[in-house]
């Protein structure tokens, strides 16, 4: 994979963490963060997604309430009819 570089600026006890978290892992303190970034952008997308899901699933209920109703005001009045 291809890699740029890049400069960011964090506060020391976030970068003193950070060098932590990597030497326990056994790790570049790059890796770490780039493993970081992509955990963080999929929980993002995963967010998204769900929340999308989520509007979908009040749209199909809504329409799903609305059928119902319909439903049932075409059984009341074909039972007016029943007699």
């Amino acid at each position: 994979m291809k890699t740029e570089h890049i400069n960011i600026t964090i506060p020391p006890d976030l970068r003193e963490a950070v060098d932590r978290e990597a030497r326990r892992r056994e790790t570049k303190r790059s890796t770490l963060i780039q493993n970081a970034v992509k955990v963080y952008l999929g929980l993002s997308r995963r967010r998204a997604l769900r929340e999308l899901l989520a509007e979908g699933y009040a749209e199909l209920s809504e329409e799903s309430r609305r059928l119902e109703r319909e439903f049932e005001r075409l059984d009341a009045e074909s039972l007016k009819y029943a007699d």
